[in-house]
């Protein structure tokens, strides 16, 4: 890696060191990351849609003029990090909106999507059953959770009134590390990050009460938006990334453990956002929470 990286970025000498689950490399006084590409199309939309935004970490196009340089049998960026310091919460409340265009890649079809990686979870796990147990014992409900989503927010797209929905620059994921990342941001509805954030606080064991008022008192949406943020919230999708993972041999099982453990909680944590959103629009309950 340090050779090509040295090579197609003209760096005379580079120092690579691990930060938590990524490589950081340095030049001088700079930090980069050199990112593994998945998907070419959604990366040039990103870098167009964020070419004059300074806010989020640059890209560095290589000495053939390319953005995307080839490394192992794949493709993969440089990203200049930079040194901006966000609130995110304050940040997830400044709504970038987009230009829906035919062209521009997105993320909206959350139903598909969703059923489309349970289905996959499906299938690995008749080829992968016994290997991991907590897996094993765990992975129906989450899956259950997953469909209980997938059911809610295809209830909202065919049952209530369509209206001007704009999209929006969101995160794949919300947390301090990546937010600023460009490999990390999709276009999507706005109700995304603001859901993916409600996640990422139960996480990091970060709520309350007040603080749950507090951050719905900024959300302005519409009836559908609400539901995207409560079934979008059904879809455990903090699971299913530490699920893939381990599967990946990146961590060890054990670390699943403290997602499983909180079950009852994160239910509990549902229950009371659905009381939140019930003093503002009517949406429909689940009836086993």
């Amino acid at each position: 890696m340090k050779n090509t990286i040295m090579y197609y970025y003209n760096f005379d000498n580079i120092s690579i060191f691990r930060w938590k689950d990524r490589k950081i490399i340095k030049v001088k006084n700079e930090v980069y990351l050199f990112e593994k590409i998945y998907n070419e199309k959604e990366i040039i939309d990103v870098y167009h849609l964020l070419n004059k935004n300074h806010q989020y970490y640059s890209f560095v196009f290589n000495r053939n003029h390319q953005l995307f340089t080839p490394y192992n049998g794949n493709y993969y960026v440089l990203l200049k990090k930079n040194n901006h310091v966000i609130n995110l919460e304050s940040a997830i409340f400044k709504i970038q909106y987009v230009v829906e265009g035919k062209n521009i890649s997105n993320h909206k079809d959350w139903a598909f999507l969703w059923q489309q990686k349970n289905d996959y979870f499906e299938y690995q796990m008749n080829h992968i059953y016994g290997k991991f147990l907590l897996i094993d014992e765990s992975i129906d409900y989450f899956i259950g959770m997953a469909e209980a989503a997938i059911a809610y927010v295809s209830y909202n797209d065919i049952t209530l009134q369509p209206g001007i929905e704009r999209l929006a620059l969101c995160h794949k994921r919300i947390n301090q590390d990546d937010f600023l990342n460009p490999i990390n941001v999709v276009v999507d509805y706005p109700e995304r990050d603001i859901a993916e954030y409600l996640k990422y606080i139960f996480i990091q064991q970060d709520y309350s009460s007040s603080k749950l008022e507090r951050i719905f008192n900024q959300v302005q949406c519409t009836v559908r938006g609400y539901y995207r943020i409560y079934g979008r919230l059904l879809y455990p999708s903090y699971y299913f990334d530490l699920y893939e993972q381990i599967i990946d041999g990146k961590v060890e099982e054990n670390k699943i453990k403290k997602i499983i453990d909180r079950i009852d909680e994160y239910e509990q944590y549902l229950s009371m956002i659905y009381y939140i959103i019930e003093k503002r629009v009517d949406i429909k309950e689940i009836d086993w929470l």
